[in-house]
């Protein structure tokens, strides 16, 4: 990864007291050719609805559970949280199928993509959350095309001992998690245990429950099958902190077992 392409994409949005304004968020013209010719910033890319559903079932088709799961692990003790979020794309788009677009409040009801504001899009905003905190939108399919498509242009990465031993740890920590801890207060129960902030923390909770290890009886992860956004339902309060399913987590529910298994057997 170039540092300096990389630190143009940052300082684009984010500045010590942080989203910068609209107006402000696009670098200097030199400085984003150099970051577009090392592939970290874009020119608006143009896909509709059938396209885009078309591309992430191609990218899907060229990964698998094993490739998704060791780059997760391998972002632990690198901290390289563009190969934590291919996890969480990978996971909510790996059953999509072809369907028509149906209308629903200006989204399509199956897979949420979005009717309106027209069909250009700017990748250049997702690829800043991407790299910042492992991305935010992995079940919007626009950033999962971008997510994997850049993901499957880098080497396959191995899990160290390091990132092993981590990952055990932040299993072992959600196991213990006091009664009731929710999904937004666990990031607390494994703070110490690598080098991370919340926010990172948080997303990476949120992709656990996207694969299915932090899913419930009633709400289930995209493992089995893909979840429409129909389906997608949140719990009734003011502030919902994690996208679906890992809002409804609690750790008396525990860990599900099956799927922690099939992502991650290989290093329990």
């Amino acid at each position: 990864m170039d540092k300096t392409a990389l630190n143009i994409l940052l300082k684009s949005y984010w500045s010590a007291s942080g989203w910068k304004a609209d107006g402000d968020r696009m670098p200097c013209p030199e400085d984003f050719e150099y970051a577009k010719s090392k592939g970290v910033m874009f020119d608006p890319v143009t896909l509709d609805h059938d396209q885009a559903i078309a591309q992430v079932n191609e990218l899907v088709a060229m990964l698998n559970r094993r490739k998704v799961a060791d780059a997760f692990l391998a972002s632990l003790s690198t901290r390289r949280l563009d190969w934590r979020s291919a996890l969480g794309s990978y996971s909510v788009f790996q059953h999509i199928r072809p369907h028509a677009s149906t209308n629903m409040k200006h989204q399509c009801r199956i897979c949420g993509f979005y009717m309106t504001g027209g069909l250009e899009h700017d990748l250049n905003v997702l690829n800043f959350e991407r790299f910042k905190w492992g991305g935010v939108r992995h079940d919007q399919v626009i950033y999962a095309v971008m997510d994997l498509s850049l993901f499957l242009k880098e080497p396959a990465t191995e899990p160290t001992n390091a990132d092993i031993e981590i990952f055990r740890k932040i299993i072992a920590a959600i196991e213990v998690a006091p009664e009731n801890t929710s999904s937004a207060n666990l990031h607390s129960q494994f703070a110490k245990i690598f080098k991370s902030n919340k926010s990172e923390r948080d997303v990476l909770i949120a992709i656990l429950g996207f694969c299915g290890v932090l899913e419930t009886p009633i709400h289930s992860g995209y493992s089995n099958t893909f979840v429409p956004v129909i389906e997608r339902h949140l719990p009734d309060r003011r502030f919902v902190d994690m996208p679906y399913p890992a809002c409804w987590w609690q750790s008396n529910i525990g860990i599900n077992q099956k799927w922690l298994h099939e992502f991650f057997g290989h290093v329990l």
